[in-house]
């Protein structure tokens, strides 16, 4: 681009052009110029509709046919009632330093909620996209959870990428149908007691939670109150890859009651289970009541009680069979269960 701009005003300058010629080459010297400047990073990724900081982005998202982008201009968005997500929508973050837009609240029982049952939605939202946000703020209570306090709630075939989720009462992401696909993210400091078992209520608090399939890859998930990633009551399909865990509450991984197949790979899983008000299980991994999963090439390290434990708890099914544990580094982290696993114990 530079070498395009100093050939252009080369030409300009040495060449004899009438006064049009010379007009329309300013023109697009200074349309090369603009392009290149961060005020224009939309023109060059997100193309949609513009939403800034001054709007009201839960009124927009309400009004607006499913199937739109949303360029999300930096600054904070303060917003009192749940962002409205329709199928094939894209709310993406648009910013020019290290900072992302942030959306924020204090009130919401989401923030985004891509779920059914709610005003505009007949089903939950399909093959929507939530980009490059800091997500934060969601609240509930006793009447409302655990389908509350989520940073990002439902959908299906649901992608987030690029997005901090942090300081969510319940979960930063939860209450999903098959297909959601976390990346490049840093979900923290998510969940609390009163969306926990310690308060006699139901146990929902995570980092990312689903009964249903999903996919973690190249993220932090660390310092959730409860579980950072949680595959719960036959989530079916379940990868967390390349990936950091750490420094959460219960168990850093938490693969329950479901069938798989599961791959759990790569990841560095440390210091988890610090929750001393937790009498149940606290590790780095656990897999209970469940089959059909791969644990290869894990960097575990510091977690309370063990690194990895596998049980049979009760008599529902599954049973855990077809559980592969191989290659991972335990830094003196233990591995409980070993006669229900094969490969390294």
């Amino acid at each position: 681009m530079r070498r395009g701009v100093a050939y252009l005003y080369s030409v300009v300058s040495t060449r004899r052009l009438t006064w049009a010629s010379a007009t329309l080459a300013l023109v697009v010297l200074l349309s090369i110029n603009s392009y290149t400047t961060d005020d224009t990073r939309a023109a060059v990724g997100c193309v949609g509709k513009d939403v800034f900081p001054s709007q009201n982005l839960p009124n927009i998202a309400m009004n607006t046919p499913s199937g739109t982008t949303y360029c999300i201009h930096d600054g904070t968005y303060n917003i009192s009632s749940p962002i409205v997500v329709q199928s094939g929508d894209v709310f993406w973050g648009v910013y020019s330093d290290s900072t992302r837009p942030v959306v924020t609240t204090t009130t919401a029982r989401h923030i985004f909620d891509a779920g059914a049952g709610i005003a505009g939605h007949d089903d939950d939202a399909v093959g929507a996209t939530i980009k490059q946000l800091i997500i934060s703020g969601a609240v509930g209570d006793a009447q409302c959870e655990p389908n509350c306090g989520r940073g990002i709630g439902g959908g299906k075939n649901l992608t987030v990428d690029g997005v901090r989720l942090t300081n969510n009462q319940n979960q930063g992401i939860g209450g999903t149908l098959p297909g959601l696909v976390v990346r490049n993210s840093t979900i923290d400091h998510n969940g609390s007691r009163k969306f926990s078992a310690l308060d006699g209520g139901p146990s929902s608090a995570a980092g990312v939670k689903s009964v249903n399939s999903l996919t973690v890859t190249g993220s932090n998930i660390n310092n959730n109150y409860w579980n950072g990633v949680w595959c719960d009551e036959e989530c079916n399909t379940f990868n967390v890859k390349n990936s950091t865990i750490t420094d959460n509450g219960k168990a850093g991984i938490s693969y329950e009651w479901s069938t798989g197949p599961t791959v759990i790979s790569g990841n560095t899983i440390k210091r988890n289970g610090w929750n001393t008000e937790v009498t149940t299980r606290r590790a780095g991994l656990i897999i209970v009541d469940s089959a059909h999963a791969d644990v290869i090439g894990n960097t575990f390290g510091s977690n309370s009680r063990y690194g990895i434990e596998v049980a049979d708890w009760t008599a529902r099914p599954p049973a855990v069979t077809d559980v592969f544990v191989s290659n991972n580094t335990m830094n003196g982290d233990t591995i409980v269960g070993c006669g229900l696993v094969s490969g390294q114990c």
